[in-house]
């Protein structure tokens, strides 16, 4: 069973290896220099899904302005399909849906997990080709109350 914890800056290694595994399948290789800015500079929520003793996932929550974004949601391959990421959103949805001061809780994400997030009550509000890399297309979505 998964225990779910703070990210602490010994987890980051841990954090590219699991991008690096879900790379070219669920990412873009030129998108590991904005995981390691975030890992380094723009966190202010983010939790591991760690299983004996090894982080298996990782997912968390930014405010910009008055909007919540759900940030970099990734799974181990072989954990993929078990709720992880389910149980992570939720827990990151919880505490941005505790914030009054939000307008909006959205997600940037891509074509190839945006079914993810419509379970989660996400709603598609755009779409850009090619914006993560070639044949990565971003799916701008937006939480519906």
């Amino acid at each position: 069973m998964a225990i779910i914890r703070s990210y602490t800056t010994a987890d980051r290694d841990a954090i590219i290896e699991l991008f690096l595994l879900n790379t070219p399948a669920f990412f873009c290789e030129e998108e590991q220099q904005d995981l390691e800015r975030f890992l380094d500079n723009e966190i202010e929520n983010l939790f591991v899904a760690e299983e004996d003793g090894v982080v298996v996932a990782c997912g968390g929550s930014n405010i910009k302005e008055n909007t919540g974004f759900l940030s970099w949601y990734i799974v181990h391959p072989d954990h993929q399909g078990k709720g992880l990421g389910k149980i992570l959103a939720l827990h990151n949805l919880t505490i941005l849906q505790a914030n009054a001061d939000l307008d909006n809780i959205e997600v940037r994400t891509s074509q190839l997990v945006y079914p993810f997030y419509e379970k989660l009550g996400f709603k598609l509000i755009g779409t850009q080709d090619h914006y993560w890399g070639q044949n990565m297309h971003l799916y701008h979505m937006r939480l519906q109350d």
